[in-house]
């Protein structure tokens, strides 16, 4: 006897949580490494001041060292894993829009589609779409809205941020402009996780009430 075929919805669904899922871990991986960071902090952590010497009488300090190597391990780390946060975050945000966008204009998509290159998928050129026409009275609207405003304007806040890390000798300067703007695109990755979540609940709003514009509100197909 054959399997049955698995609903769209359900494989819609299991999409955008696996989306979801991907930048929960890379939000963790993200924080762990953070604080792994932070444990080698030189104003925080002062080396034993001890040092032994080989055969060719070069003295070396061995925490010094370790903490140096260490350092340089979880710096590196951090800024892996902040990449690939950001990264998940914002598609699983794109994600979660579109799936429910083409739910709510009554398709039926049965996958999210997304291009990848290497390790990272590539992100979408479009912004967050405007659902809350879409919505209507959901309890969640206003929030997604909210959301998308914040992720709008951290994304440009990283296009700034980006301007001025071109220019190095500019590295050394405190400049208005580049330290709110670093501000600002500090918090993406987790503007756009939040709101892939608030689209997800949508989602099952939707799936689970029938209320898109073109049954008529009553699920009706």
């Amino acid at each position: 006897m054959s399997n049955p075929t698995t609903a769209w919805f359900n494989t819609l669904t299991a999409s955008v949580q696996a989306l979801g899922a991907a930048s929960r871990e890379y939000r963790m991986a993200e924080r762990a490494a953070h604080h792994a960071l932070w444990n080698t902090e030189p104003t925080r952590v002062f080396p034993v001041a001890g040092a032994v010497t080989g055969p060719q009488r070069n003295a070396v300090r061995p925490h010094h060292d370790a903490l140096r190597q260490l350092r340089a391990l979880h710096t590196e780390m951090h800024e892996r894993t902040k990449t690939l946060y950001e990264n998940a975050a914002e598609v699983y945000a794109h994600g979660a829009a579109t799936a429910l966008h083409s739910v709510l204009l009554g398709e039926r998509p049965e996958y999210v589609e997304l291009r990848r290159r290497g390790d990272s998928f590539v992100q979408p050129t479009a912004g967050l779409p405007d659902l809350r026409a879409l919505l209507g009275e959901w309890a969640g609207s206003g929030r997604l809205a909210t959301l998308r405003e914040q992720v709008a304007e951290r994304k440009h806040a990283r296009a700034v941020v980006a301007d001025f890390e071109f220019f190095e000798d500019l590295a050394g300067c405190v400049i208005p402009e580049w330290s709110h703007a670093s501000d600002q695109a500090a918090g993406l990755a987790d503007s756009a996780h939040a709101y892939g979540e608030t689209a997800e609940s949508a989602l099952y709003f939707v799936f689970l009430t029938g209320r898109t514009p073109r049954d008529g509100g009553d699920g009706r197909r």
